[in-house]
Parts: C-alpha cells; sequence; structure tokens
C-alpha cells in the first residue's frame, strides 16, 4: 500500500511539473515500500532525493520567472526550506538510521501539501494568465 496515492487531486495541468511530481510520489511510495519490508533508508535514497528535488525545483522556479509569478520569492523559500530540512535528515540518517520513520512522514506531508497547496496555486494562476493571453488574441 503506498504511502501517497497519486490522483487527479496532484494534476497542476502543467505537463512537465504533473510527471516531476508523479516520480516524486514513485520514489516516496519505493522508499515506503522498502521501509515495511524492514529495509532502513539508505543514504543513496536520500541523496537521489534531494538530485531530484533540485532539479525539480529548479524546472518550476524557471517556468514561475516566465510567468512572471508574483509569489515566486515565497515558493522558492518553501523549497529552500524543504531542502535544508532534507539535508538534515541526510546529515543525521548517517549518524541514525532509525530516523527513517520521520523522515517518511516530514517527505508524506511536504510533499502532498507543497503540491496540493502551493503548487496548485501556481497551476492556477498560469490557467488564468493562459485565459488571458487567449481572450487578448482574440481581441
Amino acid at each position: 500500500m503506498p504511502i501517497v496515492e497519486w490522483n487527479i487531486s496532484f494534476l497542476l495541468g502543467i505537463h512537465e511539473i504533473d510527471q516531476h511530481h508523479r516520480q516524486l510520489v514513485q520514489l516516496l511510495n519505493k522508499t515506503y515500500d522498502e521501509f515495511r519490508e524492514g529495509i532502513n533508508i539508505k543514504p543513496s535514497v536520500v541523496e537521489e532525493l534531494v538530485d531530484f528535488a533540485t532539479d525539480h525545483f529548479a524546472c518550476e522556479e524557471s517556468l514561475m520567472t516566465e510567468t512572471s509569478y508574483p509569489k515566486l520569492a515565497e515558493h522558492k523559500e518553501e523549497h529552500e526550506l524543504f531542502a535544508c530540512r532534507v539535508l538534515e535528515f541526510q546529515k543525521n540518517h548517517q549518524q541514525n538510521s532509525n530516523n527513517s520513520v520521520d523522515l517518511l512522514w516530514f517527505l508524506c506531508n511536504w510533499v502532498t501539501h507543497h503540491i496540493r497547496e502551493t503548487d496548485a496555486e501556481f497551476g492556477r494562476f498560469v490557467d488564468v494568465e493562459n485565459i488571458r493571453k487567449r481572450t487578448a488574441q482574440r481581441k
């Protein structure tokens, strides 16, 4: 059973970002499945998550810059806080591999909230901007 069930509520309508989010949820679910089988989270999995998040955040922030998203600074701050928190888990994990539960719950809560709330707000902004552009082209 997945820790996060992928469904339509995760879709922003921005294909590239939706693909990234789906991959992120799959990575989280794979990690959770391994944990349930008694396998502690490996440092390489945390590194993969950090690398993936770094690339994904850069992509999101680039799109936000292109669209002049007014909440870019706040969004970047959320990304930075996430990265700091994951790096903290990574550091602590090297000393104590028993923090896997804490890491999984943090990831689950952050990912679901961030996608469904913060990223969804950006998706709505893009929708409105696209409608404005189409309307302006018709005039």
